[in-house]
This record gives C-alpha cells, structure tokens and sequence, in this order.
C-alpha cells in the first residue's frame, strides 16, 4: 500500500513540475510555426515554419529567465512587425499552454501557444 501511494505522489509531483517548466516543444495558435524553447539556454529557437524556411534556427525567445515570482519567466521576443526584439512576460495558464505577454507603450498583446510533443514533419502537402 505505501509503494500505491508513492507511486501517486511521484506520478504528481512530476505533473507538478512538468507544470512549471517552459522547456519544449510550442505550437503557434494561428500560423504554422513551431518553436523549442529551452530554459537552461535562455533560447526559443523556431525549429519549423512553413512559410519561411529560412526562418529555422532563429531566437524568437532570448534571454529568457526565472523572475522573483513564481510562475513567471521574463526574456525578450522578436517583434515582426517592428524588426525588433521586446521584453516579454511568459506564464503558465496551465501545462499546454504558453502565454507571451507584451506590453509596447500603450498597446499590449497575448499570445497562447500549445505544447506539443514533438514537431510534425513536413510533408510534401505542407507546401
């Protein structure tokens, strides 16, 4: 009975920490761009993007780090449409989701991407 218990506290705690991690594999909500962000490197690295190739490799996280809060990472996102990077707040909602949150003056922007296991491979219909 008490390895039943272990068992379940184990299975928890690595839901609990798998929770606390945005180390991974996301999936951007609306355009086929897929990002591995690795904490220990302080990088999100764009791993697939299917209207640019060329894409692939770039830091669209950098400098990512654990804030004074818990939950809460802060690091820099590369802007598009301003060619730049900005600081970013990055959280948690739950342990699928990565929510960026960018304030640039008066305007602020969210986006959630999903956690997926791994990226799909392109095929030839993808093109």
């Amino acid at each position: 009975m008490k390895t039943f218990f272990l068992g379940i506290m184990l299975a928890a705690s690595n839901v609990a920490t798998a929770a606390d991690d945005i180390s991974g594999y996301w999936q951007h909500p609306e355009d086929p761009v897929w990002i591995e962000v690795v904490l220990d490197t302080g990088f999100g690295l764009a791993v697939r993007n299917d209207n640019d190739d060329t894409s692939v490799g770039f830091a669209v996280l950098k400098d990512i780090a654990s804030s004074n809060q818990a939950g809460l990472w802060v690091g820099q996102v590369f802007v598009p449409q301003l060619d730049t990077y900005k600081s970013v707040e990055l959280t948690l909602p739950d342990a699928h989701t990565l929510k960026m949150k960018v304030n640039i003056g008066f305007l602020r922007r969210s986006l959630e991407w999903t956690r997926v296991a791994k990226v799909p491979i392109k095929s030839a219909d993808d093109t």
